[in-house]
């Protein structure tokens, strides 16, 4: 039995979020986008891939997070603007800004189940920061291995969901990120947003 009705679950999850300096809204879960092509930016764009047990191949295919989306009637897209931390050109996104976004959507989750939404899961953002070394660079290296897999979740893109056109549904105007080469790597030429969602049943 729930704590809240679903729209009060929704409206304390949302508070929580702002309180902690980030913004929410509710979509609902048909709304949020998935896309085949969302995994081959990951395979051919990104240099994360099968570095982390949160990045592919060892996340859900778009396939896959469709049909768990489709047991869900209800979501909470989450943002931050900007980094909590100092960032260099060899870091685009601060190792206390992924722990930071990370944390809280583990305590989000956590707050909607211990509420009685016992189907609530979250997607969080960046590649995963809980351990200093991921266990999934080593040979013959399965999920099974990571130490970390009750916190550790995929982000939204890495499950293949399109966050742009997620956004979009929700209300949100992204931008693509545009960033500039210096030596020794990359700067972002505005802010970052970090996009999030937790699914709420």
């Amino acid at each position: 039995m729930t704590k809240y009705s679903t729209d009060e679950e929704v409206q304390r999850l949302t508070e929580f979020v702002k309180k902690n300096g980030g913004d929410a809204v509710r979509i609902p879960a048909e709304k949020v986008i998935t896309g085949e092509w969302v995994r081959m930016k990951c395979l051919f764009g990104c240099n994360g891939f099968g570095r982390r047990f949160s990045c592919p191949p060892y996340t859900p295919t778009p396939s896959e997070t469709r049909a768990a989306l489709d047991c869900y009637t209800d979501a909470l897209l989450v943002r931050f603007e900007g980094d909590v931390g100092e960032t260099t050109p060899e870091r685009l996104v601060s190792r206390e800004m992924t722990r930071y976004v990370q944390t809280l959507m583990h305590e989000l989750e956590e707050m909607a189940f211990h509420d009685g939404f016992y189907k609530a899961f979250s997607y969080t953002g960046h590649q995963c920061g809980w351990c200093a070394k991921c266990c999934a660079k080593e040979e013959n290296a399965v999920i099974t291995d990571c130490k970390n897999r009750r916190k550790m979740r995929p982000s939204m893109e890495a499950a293949g969901i399109d966050v742009y056109a997620t956004c979009k549904n929700a209300g949100w105007e992204l931008e693509v990120l545009e960033c500039t080469q210096v030596e020794g790597g990359t700067v972002l030429n505005k802010p970052m947003t970090t996009v999030m969602l937790l699914l709420v049943e």
